[in-house]
């Protein structure tokens, strides 16, 4: 017989440690400002890395509050487009990346390709678990489950197109955190 190999767990920072890692990287030096930039976009927008390294300023859509993923000239994992609500977090940061310049419609909002380095240094510098990109996914599905979102919803966030049949498998078991938390709320009405 074949044995399985498990899956590691996944660590999915909590929202002090989000915050902690961001601190880290922008107090390096000016150099990882882009670093800083694209780890929040990743946990504010749920976009994979290559979502979000190539999206643009024209993918912005100010008026209507939305913002569109297209993955760029490699497309999307699932190959489809998305349009995805400007979440205030979101939106403040795009608004001070921006500043009081003005970008030209098709450059990228992110200017490089990774914050690989930056990441695993602060991760280290903060006593930080060791997250990674795909990490700050995992904080974005997580924030909107506990802010009581729908699967459905967060699964078309995502580029998910089953529903949020994955969103409800991967992310069911949440943060211990948030477990105890909701448990403290009302235990007479669980049993």
């Amino acid at each position: 017989p074949i044995r399985k190999v498990p899956k590691s767990k996944i660590v999915i920072p909590t929202r002090a440690q989000f915050a902690k890692l961001v601190e880290a990287i922008r107090q390096a030096d000016i150099r990882a400002k882009p670093a800083g930039d694209l780890v929040e976009l990743l946990g504010y927008s749920g976009m994979r890395l290559g979502e979000a390294t190539n999206l643009t300023w024209e993918d912005v859509d100010w008026a209507r509050n939305a913002f569109t993923v297209t993955g760029g000239e490699r497309g999307t994992k699932n190959h489809g487009v998305r349009v995805v609500p400007l979440f205030p977090a979101l939106q403040e940061l795009l608004k001070r990346i921006c500043g009081d310049t003005n970008p030209a419609p098709t450059a990228r909002v992110i200017p490089i390709d990774n914050a690989k380095r930056a990441i695993i240094t602060a991760c280290q510098k903060a006593g930080l678990p060791p997250f990674m990109h795909h990490d700050l996914r995992h904080y974005f599905c997580s924030n909107a489950i506990e802010a009581g979102i729908d699967f459905k919803v967060i699964a078309g966030w995502l580029g998910h197109k089953d529903g949020g049949y994955l969103v409800a498998k991967t992310y069911g078991p949440l943060r211990d955190e948030h477990s105890f938390e909701m448990a403290k709320r009302d235990r007479k009405s669980v049993v």
